[in-house]
């Protein structure tokens, strides 16, 4: 998530995002309530383009035109990919199953995605050396997508989006001549881009229980532990008898982003001259790693923090054994008290997760939230892909702000549908989801099955849409202005938030620092949970510097000197 802009575009940004957001308030047929003003998308060029790019076996039919103004084509479109995000298969098609029907039958295109509960990239590997792979891959990072490349495994989309893609240039406007290659060629289209001023790591508590013990203040690291342990002396067990911990994670985290409270940005600690050291090379790495390791020492953190798998970890969480968090925002309240308003008798709008910040004292800033405004990873086109310009029309059609709202927020004008829609672009909200939103009890997960916002995610933005600077793809973050739990997140995380677009450094086939890389981030893998989980403290510090020693003898100096010179340049072009 993500924006190549200075801080005076952050505070911008951040202005526009936190606005009133006015929405329409039609009332069509079989529309739900709606809040707002009218709102008019600008679907008027995808019409355009849909018009031009779709083709008919009989010239003298008159092309059907859907309320979206997609050009309806007379023969079934395919797109059958891979996301190499990871996630439980079979909760994937549960979700996919509604807007793929939708889709199938207000367009005429049949979305098959398949997605495993595996590392992405290793996944990804074994379907080049096994040459079995589908059309479409979408999560694909740079490295792999230029492995993919040098291999001649994919195709180069910048003749096609000349011809048919219309809008995909209209909305990356000047960014887009930044994803072509030296040669003009372009090899995926990004997902997730442009710049969304608000927080996506934080660490997490339990308000209820914080708030039964005073709510005594919390800014740095220790005052965080202090106040957890206290919490886990007074709530030993959960009320299902559950042990209770501290902190917990799963198998997922993110080292980088929890050594941020550190003022490490990505990893990496940065000077007055952009020159880049690695968190192994730094004191601060080696505190976070202690600070970490000593909650494992006292029985605070979970066990099984780094083999968790995400729906084990969140019955956790429901079970009421973990207080406290680092790591994405959502994951509390997805695993917490989104459970709990349904399970929980006598819920209360207390019992609940709140993300704050934290700060080491010697720390300039705390950096958790890095925004990349290039985009998370891309979606390619392979050449197992029959139909490749079939899809370029549909990742057209998916990049405008109809679109966008389209396979962001879902079905419209369903009872749960978030939003209602009418030909010729009018659009609202729904009144009643959002006050469910406001009131804690919306329902995430029944929301996504009946409707499938997101789940088609290929190439749409996560950055303000362009048609009214204000709307996001995420639906819930519309109303960060006005749902008091999100306006308290932001203003607790408004200073974790930085541009990090500058810092995509791409580690090509070529370069013989590829595979050190991959070496050095395999080997922090697993040396970093057996440094927080070493049983002393002197025993973690050893583990760490043991890490340290190999990774420099694999090559960490030329990592640090490759990526600063690539830093370096990148921030000369965005002068």
């Amino acid at each position: 998530m993500m924006k190549l802009k200075k801080r005076t575009v952050l505070v911008l940004g951040s202005a526009l995002l936190t606005s009133s957001l006015l929405s329409a308030c039609s009332d069509n047929n079989g529309s739900n309530g709606s809040s707002g003003n009218d709102s008019k998308s600008s679907n008027d060029s995808a019409a355009q383009s849909t018009a031009n790019n779709q083709t008919t076996n009989d010239a003298a039919a008159e092309p059907k035109v859907n309320e979206f103004g997609w050009t309806v084509p007379d023969n079934t479109i395919t797109i059958d990919y891979y996301s190499a995000d990871k996630d439980n298969p079979d909760k994937v098609a549960t979700k996919l199953k509604a807007i793929h029907d939708y889709v199938l039958e207000k367009f005429n295109v049949d979305v098959k995605k398949t997605q495993y509960d595996v590392d992405g990239k290793e996944k990804l590997n074994l379907m080049l050396a096994s040459s079995d792979y589908p059309g479409v891959i979408s999560s694909i990072d740079s490295d792999t997508l230029d492995k993919w490349r040098t291999q001649e495994k994919l195709i180069d989309l910048a003749p096609l989006v000349d011809k048919y893609g219309p809008n995909i240039k209209k909305e990356l406007g000047e960014k887009y001549n930044s994803y072509l290659d030296k040669d003009g060629k372009l090899w995926g289209l990004p997902r997730g881009w442009g710049y969304l001023p608000i927080p996506d790591f934080s660490a997490h508590i339990r308000w209820d229980w914080y708030q039964e013990m005073g709510s005594p203040k919390i800014e740095t690291p220790d005052d965080y532990y202090n106040v957890l342990k206290q919490m886990v002396a007074a709530h030993p067990k959960s009320a299902q008898g559950g042990k209770t911990y501290a902190i917990s994670w799963n198998d997922q985290v993110n080292i980088n982003y929890v050594l941020g409270i550190w003022g490490l940005k990505d990893g990496y600690k940065e000077d007055a001259d952009h020159n880049l050291t690695h968190w192994l090379n730094t004191s601060e790495g080696l505190e976070a790693v202690k600070y970490y390791n000593r909650f494992y020492r006292e029985g605070l953190m979970d066990p099984d923090s780094f083999l968790n798998k995400y729906d084990d970890w969140k019955l956790k969480f429901s079970n009421e054994q973990i207080i406290g968090h680092i790591g994405p925002w959502w994951q509390s309240w997805n695993a917490g008290h989104e459970v709990w308003k349904t399970t929980m008798k006598g819920w209360t709008d207390n019992q609940r997760y709140v993300q704050i910040g934290l700060k080491a004292p010697e720390a300039e800033a705390a950096y958790l939230s890095p925004k990349d405004t290039t985009g998370w990873n891309y979606t390619v086109i392979t050449d197992k892909e029959k139909h490749p310009e079939d899809v370029i029309k549909f990742l057209d059609f998916e990049m405008t702000p109809i679109g966008t709202r389209l396979f962001g927020w879902g079905i419209p004008n369903l009872p749960e549908s978030v939003w209602n829609y009418e030909s010729g672009g009018k659009w609202s909200f729904n009144d009643a989801q959002k006050q469910k939103l406001f009131a804690g009890t919306f329902e995430y997960d029944k929301v996504d099955e009946l409707t499938g916002g997101n789940q088609i995610w290929l190439d749409h933005p996560q950055g303000l849409m362009s048609d009214d600077n204000k709307s996001t793809a995420w639906y819930d973050q519309n109303f960060n202005a006005e749902d008091k739990w999100k306006s308290l997140m932001n203003d607790n995380l408004k200073d974790t938030i930085y541009d990090n677009t500058a810092r995509r450094i791409v580690f090509t086939a070529d370069n013989p620092l590829t595979i050190v890389n991959q070496q050095i981030d395999d080997l922090i893998k697993t040396g970093f949970a057996k440094a927080v989980m070493s049983k002393t403290e002197q025993g973690a510090a050893d583990i760490f510097n043991d890490m340290r020693d190999k990774a420099m003898k694999l090559g960490l100096k030329d990592i640090e000197a490759f990526r600063t010179q690539e830093y370096k340049n990148n921030l000369a072009k965005l002068q």
